[in-house]
């Protein structure tokens, strides 16, 4: 199974390990401030996603589980 790492994640990474190695200059902590902001959003997005899948799964509704399986299945393609 891959572990799915959106782009922005990515590049958050290399962001943070760039300034705890000396410091970011104005652009790249903006873009930092941009790639939090993206990856914030991304994770709500996951979240929304599998919290409305097991609401689904208790609820016996299995089209609206393969639903948002398949809707965080195409994220994760995205990805790779």
């Amino acid at each position: 199974m891959a572990i799915m790492i959106h782009p922005v994640q990515r590049r958050l990474a290399e962001l943070t390990i760039k300034m705890l190695q000396g410091g970011l200059n104005l652009f790249e902590a903006s873009e930092m401030m941009h790639c939090l902001r993206a990856n914030a959003d991304l994770v709500q997005k996951i979240d929304g996603y599998k919290e409305a899948a097991y609401a689904a799964q208790c609820n016996e509704q299995m089209d609206l589980v393969m639903h948002f399986s398949q809707k965080l299945d195409e994220m994760e393609a995205k990805c790779t």
